[in-house]
């Protein structure tokens, strides 16, 4: 009797969980964005939560938690219940934080949901510039390293780190290129333009603005490939014989231990927003690609994500 006891009571749990999970969501669902309001990232969080919204017919907020250069609002997101009602946009700086000493929280602290948006890296010069081709850039810099500058954003930023990767793939130290830091990569290249500088490593869309007025020209994106919105413009590791790619991102996530029926249900939900279109006419607006991943496949990507930047941080130190 005692076990058959024991048997129906869990049984009856379990029937009461799935029962819950079932019917999640109930409730309005929050979306935790760790930078402020009015940014690329935070437009993309308030897209998402249109979608979902119109899907789940609950509210859904956004609620921008900043401070610590990122780490309080990936830190309430980590902490949340795991039970659906609090998402949030982890951003490429969770591949950064730790190995920066800021926190020790990583992709592991998160379930995943999706990947939104992706920034590539970029190599621009003035339109000027004694440099056509990316490939005369690089044989430059191998030939007469501590000569050139460059800038894109601030010290230890991902701009800097695309530098950083750049050398490392060429064989070159980080100082073989002095690095300038800069108040973002508008300010970079209003210095690229000016003449402080001898390129920049911003994105693309960063710099598209420059590039249609004539004061500008791309060498280079950092893709894996042509596609996308520069599909016509040379890829480094296509135009060069090194082998080097480098984005920024941010990603849709639950805190970690999310119930697997529930992560499901957004990964097919956000499947369904990404195909109405309105993300990609915003990203495209923006001069950003978004290239979707789901589930392992996008905590496969952090996790990679996650060892290519622990590398160029380390490069940083020495």
């Amino acid at each position: 009797m005692k076990r058959t006891l024991i048997s129906s009571l869990v049984s009856v749990s379990v029937l009461v969980s799935s029962s819950a999970f079932a019917a999640w969501p109930e409730k309005p669902i929050k979306i935790i964005v760790p930078w402020g309001a009015g940014g690329n990232t935070d437009t993309v969080a308030r897209l998402v939560a249109e979608g979902l919204q119109e899907k789940y017919g609950v509210n859904v907020n956004v609620i921008n938690q900043t401070g610590g250069a990122g780490v309080v609002g990936h830190d309430a997101m980590s902490r949340a219940e795991p039970d659906g009602y609090t998402l949030g946009v982890a951003t490429v700086e969770i591949a950064m934080m730790r190995h920066q000493g800021m926190t020790e929280l990583s992709y592991e602290n998160y379930t995943p949901i999706t990947r939104l948006a992706v920034n590539l890296g970029g190599i621009q010069v003035a339109e000027q510039s004694p440099f056509k081709t990316i490939s005369d850039l690089t044989t430059y810099i191998k030939e007469n390293p501590g000569k050139l500058k460059a800038s894109g954003s601030g010290l230890n930023s991902g701009w800097h780190l695309n530098l950083i990767g750049m050398l490392d793939s060429m064989g070159l130290p980080a100082n073989a290129v002095t690095y300038v830091p800069s108040e973002g990569s508008s300010a970079a290249l209003m210095e690229l333009v000016a003449g402080g500088i001898d390129f920049t490593t911003s994105s693309p869309g960063e710099a598209k603005s420059m590039v249609e007025a004539g004061m500008v020209r791309h060498l280079a994106t950092m893709a894996e490939k042509k596609e996308g919105l520069y599909k016509d413009l040379p890829v480094f590791k296509e135009s060069t014989p090194y082998n080097y790619s480098f984005s920024t991102w941010n990603t849709l996530v639950a805190p970690k231990g999310l119930p697997k029926d529930i992560q499901d249900k957004l990964i097919a939900t956000m499947k369904t927003v990404f195909e109405e279109g309105k993300l990609q006419a915003f990203a495209t607006k923006q001069g950003f690609e978004i290239y979707p991943l789901y589930g392992d496949d996008m905590y496969q990507f952090m996790k990679s994500e996650d060892a290519k930047y622990k590398n160029l941080i380390e490069k940083l130190k020495k």
